[in-house]
């Protein structure tokens, strides 16, 4: 996606939908390759590791700071994995990014927040190495291993609750020879790169006159205390969700085109009205003439092509 842009030229409205975690529950993984299939869009999924590493192999995970073998997140059945890595599969060989979430999901002060780059790293390799021996780890070893080689493919993250030491990070990301990151949070502006990396934070949109972070998280706190709401209220919800994507949109197309970024999990809040928003989202904007939805990877290989005076255009500088 190396398309520069000639003096003067708008760029188009990039849109950028990822998926924390990238587990296969409740059947979204199959639904958003479908939607994005229909709609011409590229994606990122950001997988966890333990994603791929079955519960009675559960001590070959060591998480900095943490008892060897535990995770927030549980582990997988081998069955689950199976579909696991179909699912991968499929993603991949349609074009679809695959980034990391890491693997224990492990937050607050005694979480990714206390890590340092030696932690970081640790924490990377393993995820290579869950998600390169997850045949041998589950004895599935009579099923295709999965069409890409780890090490070369991640190049970028988004870390557990958006949380972990920039610096410590950022020296360990950039060991990978990553390209992102992720994990930030912020306004919708055009990117920067710090230490290296482009930086892709999740914006605040507009719901109900509250900034709420771009996320489905998110939006089901605000809307019912991130607990099952009464369902005499969901389809209102899911109407303020969709528009709130659609508004954020709207909103940049008529500015600076800044991309627009939104996080998702695959899971049903709320009876699953946060992914039928934004499977709505994708029906109604990523087809349209000065949209792309793209990956995070394809965003950064777009940033690359332009040139400095063009970047500083973009972000409102002579």
């Amino acid at each position: 996606m190396r398309c520069s842009l000639a003096d003067g030229e708008r760029p188009p409205q990039f849109v950028v939908i990822s998926f924390d975690g990238a587990g296969v529950g409740n059947g979204w993984f199959r639904a958003f390759r479908e939607s994005a299939a229909r709609n011409r869009a590229t994606l990122t999924f950001f997988l966890s590791g333990v994603y791929l590493l079955p519960s009675d192999h559960r001590r070959l995970y060591r998480p900095p700071g943490h008892r060897r073998g535990s995770s927030d997140i549980g582990f997988q059945r081998p069955a689950r994995m199976r579909l696991q890595a179909r699912e991968l599969t499929a993603a991949w060989n349609a074009g679809h990014e695959i980034g990391t979430h890491f693997n224990g999901h492990f937050c607050g002060s005694r979480g990714v927040n206390s890590w340092s780059a030696a932690d970081w790293r640790s924490e990377i390799r393993q995820f290579h190495r869950f998600v390169t021996d997850w045949r041998r780890n589950s004895g599935l070893t009579h099923l295709p291993d999965l069409p890409f080689r780890v090490r070369e493919a991640i190049r970028g993250g988004r870390t557990p609750c958006l949380q972990g030491d920039r610096q410590a990070m950022f020296r360990a990301f950039r060991s990978y020879g990553w390209r992102y990151d992720a994990s930030g949070t912020g306004v919708a502006a055009w990117p920067r790169k710090r230490a290296g990396l482009w930086q892709f934070p999740l914006p605040g949109i507009d719901v109900g006159g509250r900034q709420v972070l771009a996320m489905d998280y998110n939006l089901y706190a605000v809307q019912s205390g991130a607990r099952p709401g009464p369902r005499r209220l969901r389809d209102r919800w899911e109407r303020q969700a969709g528009r709130a994507y659609e508004r954020a949109v709207e909103r940049s197309l008529r500015t600076d085109r800044a991309p627009v970024f939104i996080g998702h999990h695959f899971a049903s809040w709320n009876g699953g009205i946060y992914q039928r928003a934004l499977l709505g989202l994708m029906d109604r904007v990523c087809t349209r003439q000065e949209v792309r939805c793209v990956s995070f990877e394809q965003l950064a290989d777009w940033l690359d092509a332009q040139t400095p005076a063009t970047l500083a255009r973009l972000r409102g500088r002579t």
